[in-house]
Parts: C-alpha cells; sequence; structure tokens
C-alpha cells in the first residue's frame, strides 16, 4: 500500500491550483520511496474519490491524451 492521503493533506490539495495539488501528491509518493505504477494508480484514485482532481486533469498532467 501505498501514500494515504488524511484529512489535512487533502484540505491542503484542495486549496491548491490543480497542477500544484498534482505535483504536490507525487512528490509524497516519491518522498516514500514507493515509486512503482501501483502506487502513483492508488494516489491518483484517492485525489479522483476525494475530488481533488479529475482523471481528465490526471491525464493532461501527465501529458496523455484524455480518456
Amino acid at each position: 500500500m501505498g501514500v494515504r492521503l488524511d484529512e489535512k493533506t487533502i484540505q491542503r490539495l484542495r486549496a491548491m491550483k490543480p497542477e500544484n495539488a498534482y505535483q504536490a501528491a507525487k512528490n509524497a509518493v516519491y518522498a516514500t520511496g514507493e515509486c512503482g505504477s501501483e502506487d502513483f494508480l492508488d494516489l491518483y484514485e484517492q485525489l479522483v474519490e476525494r475530488e481533488i482532481l479529475t482523471w481528465e486533469q490526471i491525464d493532461a498532467l501527465e501529458g496523455r491524451p484524455t480518456r
């Protein structure tokens, strides 16, 4: 299991611009040393579930075509 977002972090990410929230969340994964694709997917799912980012925003920030 990778990074779990606590309520304080969620509120902080919600207050950021989408690109800043995305980068801060990615940096949290890198800081744990758990940098596998499953770790990032788990984080992205949390960001979407908590309505911090949409899949479309994540795809755009990753430089992928939107879903």
